[in-house]
């Protein structure tokens, strides 16, 4: 597989496993690690032996979110949402296995997955207007998971939950003990191998639909310049 600087990927069978692998910075994402996680799963999507793609973090954390050591020229690329466009558009099911600390950009990454595994030990929070920035991603999809009142208290809020109360709202699929996220993300990725892919590709596709506006990504773009014109002023 390619090399990467602040991801590995590997194949496990039928999955392809993409991890965010920056530990001495709790894997916070910075505009290089977005665009290799986009150039990763662009070779996974292509690659016809990948039937499963599974977003996990290596070290003490699935990833503390936005990097904030990365240059202020940076942010109009990073925010321009490319990469997260791509996953949510990539045509084979995706799980994010998450654990530590998943915060801000990096809970956005897991909810534009299409499952969630969660570690006993995983910190979930929607912290955008905490640190002066937007949950996207979170504005269409959150209020489809949980409902749009308890969508908003965590948007509003900027509160962090745990993997259980992930999992009690819904939000996440299955809680497990820390030592056993990675198989139990490999376990369910198997589960969905096995169908013929086709079938598994135009249900995603089908899913997808209701959660991939014009209206959403307008609203997001607008915010978004309104935000960078105010770091730019400063």
């Amino acid at each position: 597989m390619k090399v990467y600087k602040t991801i590995l990927v590997e194949k496990q069978g039928p999955t392809g496993i993409i991890t965010f692998n920056r530990p001495e910075k709790l894997n916070a994402i910075n505009l290089e690690m977005k665009n290799e996680i986009a150039d990763a799963l662009s070779v996974l999507e292509a690659d016809n032996d990948i039937r499963v793609v599974i977003l996990i973090g290596a070290g003490r954390a699935f990833s503390s979110g936005h990097d904030n050591d990365d240059p202020l020229e940076n942010m109009p690329e990073f925010a321009s949402l490319k990469q997260e466009q791509l996953l949510l558009s990539l045509d084979k099911p995706t799980i994010a296995a998450i654990h530590g600390y998943t915060l801000g950009d990096a809970m956005q990454q897991a909810l534009l997955c299409d499952m969630i595994v969660a570690s006993e030990d995983a910190i979930l929070g929607f912290i955008g207007p905490k640190v002066g920035g937007l949950c996207y991603g979170a504005f269409t999809i959150l209020p489809s998971i949980v409902g749009r009142h308890k969508a908003n208290e965590l948007l509003f809020t900027c509160e962090p939950i745990s993997a259980q109360e992930g999992y009690r709202i819904g939000l996440v699929n299955k809680v497990v003990p820390p030592d056993e996220l990675r198989a139990a993300a490999i376990e369910m990725a198997d589960k969905i191998a096995r169908w013929p892919s086709a079938s598994i590709k135009y249900t995603k596709r089908a899913m997808r639909i209701a959660v991939a506006s014009k209206t959403h990504k307008d609203a997001l773009d607008q915010g978004w310049r309104a935000i960078l014109a105010t770091m730019t002023d400063q």
